[in-house]
């Protein structure tokens, strides 16, 4: 089996590479993957040592601060804690080429996304940026706008999006009538984000 064959070999597998590849610059422990790619801590300590041994991340020991477990919070303190943290090899020789393949399948297709944005409430704008489009300078990752968001709903998707992109998203929801007032306002934030590169995947206001 080639080193390929293996990466793909297991969907766990995938999703902890995603999460390497998507932040490069990150190091992460095994509590906090875990809990990021909705996992269990053995889950990922068994395919971590796979990608390892494929070369693909490394991993060191860092002290860290945590909470102690206790009833009287007010007595707890943060103690340092010897801590195993994992982290991307950028010199694997295939990192870029699965980098950019990572990038590519983003789950930001237009027709099931769009489908999955128009649950959340009356949705007029939905714009896709930053990390959906390979943009490391863009203001946000998502800018949706509309009314009468259902919460439930729009948490269970940001974190569908987030298992799936590999790393937490910069988003920003706000209601029609604040889009327009910062539209008439020449508000620079909202317009860097439809000025500069993005996509948009649902657009009801003619913007």
């Amino acid at each position: 089996m080639d080193v390929l064959e293996r990466i793909f070999d297991s969907p766990i597998r995938a999703k902890l590479l995603k999460l390497f590849l998507m932040n490069p610059d990150v190091q992460f422990s095994a509590t906090d993957a875990s809990r990021q790619l909705q996992v269990r801590p053995v889950q990922f300590a068994a395919e971590a040592r796979r990608l390892k041994e494929l070369g693909l991340i490394r991993s060191n020991s860092a002290w860290l601060s945590t909470l102690p477990s206790g009833k009287v919070k007010s007595k707890r303190r943060t103690v340092a804690k010897r801590t195993k943290i994992f982290a991307a090899n950028k010199e694997f020789p295939l990192f870029n080429e699965l980098r950019a393949l990572a990038l590519k399948s983003a789950p930001h297709a237009k027709g099931p996304l769009a489908a999955k944005i128009k649950r959340l409430g009356v949705i007029k704008l939905a714009v896709l940026a930053g990390v959906f489009i390979d943009s490391p300078t863009s203001r946000v990752d998502m800018l949706l706008v509309g009314d009468g968001f259902k919460k439930s709903r729009f948490k269970s998707l940001i974190q569908w999006l987030e298992i799936r992109v590999g790393k937490e998203l910069n988003y920003v929801a706000m209601s029609t009538s604040e889009f327009k007032y910062r539209m008439d306002m020449y508000d620079r934030f909202v317009r860097d984000i439809l000025e500069f590169p993005h996509e948009t995947v649902i657009n009801k206001l003619g913007v």
